[in-house]
């Protein structure tokens, strides 16, 4: 009988040693899983994050609406706004500003102040501004006005 126990004994302690076993390797297995999952979701977040770039970028690089110089596109502005194509106005911003400007020319004629918004963007065609980089243009006075050249060549207006 002694040696029945004595037998039966160590099954349940071999038993307990492999159920404790397999729960670690079940835990460092998914702990292992789970690092593994994170690292994919953010291998695809970066391929996401890569390809929203390239193609916010490919947008730009066939953007053609523009003048090859700041006060070119200056320029065509405000005689786009001065004919009241404020359509092809709101193009000569940047992609991000183009439906938030579109509208807030609009709301600048419904106002009936359509002269009082030009009138320092004339006067902001003779001065003279500064290049912050190679790609980035500022004027300050009269009114201030940030440019940014597009990989397609053309300058857009960032912000008045």
């Amino acid at each position: 009988m002694a040696l029945f126990l004595q037998s039966k004994s160590n099954k349940i302690f071999w038993g307990i040693g492999l159920f404790f076993v397999a729960l670690f390797i079940a835990v460092e297995g998914y702990s292992y899983y789970d690092q593994w999952r994170g690292e994919k979701r953010v291998e695809e977040l970066a391929q996401l994050l890569t390809k929203i770039e390239k193609d916010a970028f490919d947008k730009k690089a066939a953007d053609k609406i523009g003048g090859k110089t700041p006060q070119e596109t200056l320029d065509l502005f405000i005689k786009a706004v001065e004919s009241g194509d404020y359509e092809l106005a709101s193009k000569y911003f940047v992609i991000e500003k183009q439906e938030k400007w579109k509208k807030s020319l609009i709301e600048i004629v419904d106002a009936k102040k359509i002269s009082i918004f030009l009138e320092p963007l004339h006067d902001a065609k003779n001065s003279k501004g500064a290049y912050l980089k190679e790609d980035r243009y500022f004027i300050d006075e009269p009114v201030s006005i940030e440019y940014l050249r597009y990989p397609s060549g053309n300058w857009k207006i960032e912000e008045i």
